[in-house]
Formats: C-alpha cells, structure tokens, sequence
C-alpha cells in the first residue's frame, strides 16, 4: 500500500509536469470545472502494482487455476480503457471512444475471454436466497459472460465521477467477494489489488491529486465480473455490487424518460450527480434533487454500498 501510493504521488507529479490532466465535460456539474489539468490514468499504477504482487506471490503459491482468466480480463479491459484516455487526451475532450464503440469493443473483449477461458467461466452458479446452483450450456454461459463483463465495466466507469468513489465502492466489493469465498486463490488475486487500491485511495479521496481515468475503472470492472463468474457468483454480482447497478440504471431510465417524456428523472446523472450540489442548467426534473457537497455524496454512497456487502453476504447463507 505504501509502494503504491508514493509510486501515485510522483506519476501524479511527472503528469503534471507535463501538462496532461483530465478533460472536465461542460455538461457536469459546475463545481467540477476546478478538476481540469487533474492527472489522471492512475488506473495504470494500480494495475502494474497488482499484476507485479500476483507474479511474485505466484512464485511462491503456485498459479492460481482462473488466474489467467481474471488477469486477462483486467488487462483487455484496461486497455480499452487506456485507448479512450489516450485518445480523449489528443483531442483535449471529455469523451474519447463513443458509447457504441466502447459496448461494441467490450462485447468483442467479453466474447474473447469466454472462448479463451470457457472452462473457468463455465462453473455452477449460485442463485442467491438459496442453495440451488445452475450449470449453464455454452450458449447461455456465453449470453451471461457478455452481460456481466459489458455491465461490470461499463457501470464502473460511470461510478467513477466523484473523487473516491469508484475506488471506494471497488475495495468494498472486491472485500465482499473475499469475505464471501475465502479460499486461497482469490486471496492471492484480490489482496493485492486491495492493498494498491488502498494507497491508490490516499490521492484519490477528495480533492483528488489523481484520477484513475477509463483504465483504471474499466480495468476494476473487468476484474470484478472475473472474479464473479470464476467464482460462480455471477448472479450474485448485482447484489454485492449495488452501487454500480444504480449508477448505470440511473442513466438508462434518464436517457429512455427523456426520449419518451422530454423531461428528465434525475437533474444529472449518473445517480451521484443528482445528489451533488450543482445547478441544473435550467432542465426541468421529476424527482427533487439534495445538495449535497461532493465529499458528503461519495461518503454516503460508500455507507450504501456496505449495506449492499451485507445483503450479499445474507444471501449466500442459504445452503442447508
């Protein structure tokens, strides 16, 4: 952890230098107009630092039997993630794969994994509240590979808006996973990401020295649906995962009430936003929004989270 967060400090410093920093959308918040020039693609150390841990933790462990498979699925996806960085930061914009580039590209990376990696994809899983486990046929193992990898990633990397935030909630998660199955080879993989998440955190939490950026978020995301499916815990993912699930559908039923209504649910989304102080640019909304200061929202956005922990942990204690 330690490692981790001064390895930040001065890539945060060298970003700086060089005058690379993250691009603020107008469209958000106008207290957010003060992140430009924040660097970002933190998501790069934290990655570096897990898959470092792993190997050196492997040579005395021995290699974990779906440690390729979740290894693979961070790096795909935090390469995706990387492109729409690198490429938002040439063009000096917010954005820099389209949204259909990005569910078109995840839908190939998902298809990919689960061709390369069936045999760890296809284990039985667990539907929660009970003791009942499915083996799925191919066909349908890979319809819920590519269902859960697209929603992890993208969800993800809409959570992370807020300083903390997506880092928080993923360190929850993972922890939720590990508590959950505690067997060793998901100890080998998450406590490593934990502990570079945790110094990562330290530049992190508000106000933010450094962003983890489209790799770090996509990479979590990527990691997080792995672990799921490797676990068997797929269906179990909306659950322990919570926030995320709100995060996306808050922008799915904002995009479909506006085309059908022309008038918005939430005053911003992702969710977080809704809640978080800021004008709303004269758009008229259904539900009334808190004003909520940015540090106050990640903080009760995290409580909430723990609460999706728990509920997961409940539902997995059904075996008879």
């Amino acid at each position: 952890m330690p490692i981790t967060a001064i390895v930040s400090h001065y890539f945060a410093l060298w970003m700086s230098n060089q005058s690379v920093g993250q691009q603020i959308r107008d469209v958000g918040p106008q207290s957010h107009a003060s992140k430009a020039g924040t660097p970002t693609m933190g998501g790069v150390i934290v990655l570096l630092g897990w898959v470092g841990s792993i190997v050196l933790l492997a040579i005395k462990q021995g290699w974990p039997s779906y440690g390729w498979f979740v290894l693979a699925s961070g790096l795909a996806f935090g390469g995706m993630g990387l492109a729409d960085d690198l490429i938002s930061l040439y063009r000096k914009q917010s954005t820099g794969l389209t949204e259909i580039q990005k569910i078109l590209l995840g839908s190939l990376l998902s298809c990919g994994l689960y061709f390369l990696f069936k045999e760890q994809i296809l284990v039985p899983q667990r539907i929660p509240f009970s003791d009942v486990l499915i083996t799925l046929p191919w066909i349908a193992g890979l319809l819920l590979t590519w269902i859960l990898l697209v929603a992890s990633t993208n969800s993800a990397n809409l959570t992370d808006g807020l300083d903390g935030l997506a880092t928080g909630v993923s360190i929850l998660v993972l922890g939720g996973l590990l508590v959950i199955f505690p067997t060793g080879e998901n100890m080998l993989l998450i406590l490593p990401l934990l502990g570079t998440l945790s110094g990562f955190l330290w530049l992190n939490t508000y106000p933010a020295r450094l962003f983890l950026g489209d790799v770090g978020s996509f990479a979590l995301g990527g990691i997080i649906g792995a672990l799921a499916l490797a676990n068997g815990a797929a269906l179990l993912l909306p659950i322990l995962a919570g926030i995320f699930v709100l995060e996306a559908a808050s922008v799915i039923v904002q995009v479909g009430a506006l085309k059908l209504t022309g008038k918005r649910i939430f005053k911003m989304s992702p969710l977080h936003h809704h809640f978080e102080a800021s004008a709303s640019h004269g758009r008229p909304h259904w539900l009334p929004s808190l004003e909520w200061p940015e540090s106050k929202v990640t903080a009760r956005f995290v409580v909430l989270q723990i609460g999706f922990v728990l509920l997961a942990f409940w539902a997995t204690r059904f075996s008879s």
